[in-house]
């Protein structure tokens, strides 16, 4: 029990230089794909974020934003291969931020960038915490990072990825005044409100759906228990998200559940979150290591006693 206790505590995994370069590289690729081609806003009636500090309509002006859009795949492809990260991918976070907090400032708040720009803003921030402050006989690194600051900058993005799970599980148990598992049957008519503004918001599309989507509130309404004991788990994974931190395994078994959680929100309550969907699967899954892993496995069974 003491050992087990021990092993509860933060790692910075040694991940070899490919893993993280692959893990840049689709990083850049999830930021690039999620700026939009366009920012359709030039008034920012209810300030949010970063718009509570500056003016950001002006990236509603199309002569304005199509060069800075025009420049974030060049800067994400040298933060990819590792060139200059503090100007790098500081530039597509600053960008992407800003974009968000224009967003949120038009009278509704929307989540799917805010985890991606977290991540983004913690890794520039391990990247220039360690050219501030190097490690004893390291070098600044303001143009190439050393491979142990890459190491801390992915910690970084784990540890924000935690974070932000930590705080949507008490979020909902503070929202609900810790009721939340036994009012969870009650979001059949949230459902009901979802599925609703999805018909309507595609009425007439191609491939838009043709009824209402009644089906899953009403098995949600009939089977109550059944409902806690799908969705509970979540909560479970989201309130101990921060187990991810303590070593790959651990990491790997927590964003295969959390992703679970995503896929069942998408199939049920329709509501998807693409970037948190990836940064689970970058982070978190690790995907190439799991192949790697695999094909060992594969290599010592086939080998000959």
């Amino acid at each position: 029990m003491k050992r087990w206790l021990q092993s509860l505590r933060e790692t910075t995994v040694g991940h070899a230089p490919w893993e993280m370069y692959v893990m840049r590289a689709l990083l850049a690729w999830l930021m690039w794909r999620m700026l939009p081609a366009v920012v359709p806003f030039t008034a920012q009636p209810y300030p949010n974020g970063l718009a509570r500090l500056a003016d950001l309509t002006w990236l509603g002006d199309p002569a304005v934003f199509a060069p800075l859009r025009a420049l974030a795949p060049i800067a994400l492809g040298l933060y990819a291969i590792g060139v200059a990260p503090l100007l790098t991918l500081g530039y597509g976070a600053a960008l992407l931020t800003a974009v968000g907090a224009l967003e949120n400032s038009q009278g509704s708040i929307g989540h799917h960038l805010q985890l991606l720009c977290l991540v983004a803003l913690a890794q520039w921030l391990a990247y220039a915490t360690a050219a501030v402050r190097p490690a004893p006989g390291a070098p600044r690194g303001f143009a190439w990072a050393p491979t142990d600051t890459h190491r801390r900058a992915v910690q970084a993005a784990k540890l924000m990825i935690a974070a932000a799970y930590v705080t949507s599980g008490w979020t909902k148990l503070i929202a609900s005044k810790g009721r939340w598992i036994a009012q969870l049957p009650d979001i059949s008519l949230q459902l009901v409100k979802t599925h609703a503004n999805v018909y309507y918001d595609q009425y007439g599309m191609p491939g838009a759906p043709v009824t209402l989507g009644t089906d899953w509130p009403r098995l949600i309404a009939e089977h109550p228990w059944l409902t806690r004991l799908a969705f509970t788990p979540g909560l479970l994974l989201e309130l101990g998200a921060v187990l991810a931190l303590t070593g790959r395994r651990a990491a790997c078994a927590v964003g295969l559940g959390l992703l679970a959680m995503h896929l069942l929100a998408r199939t049920v309550m329709e509501l998807g979150f693409f970037a948190h969907e990836w940064l689970l699967v970058i982070f978190f899954i690790n995907v190439p290591w799991l192949v790697c892993v695999g094909l060992k496995r594969c290599r010592s069974d086939a080998a000959p006693p």
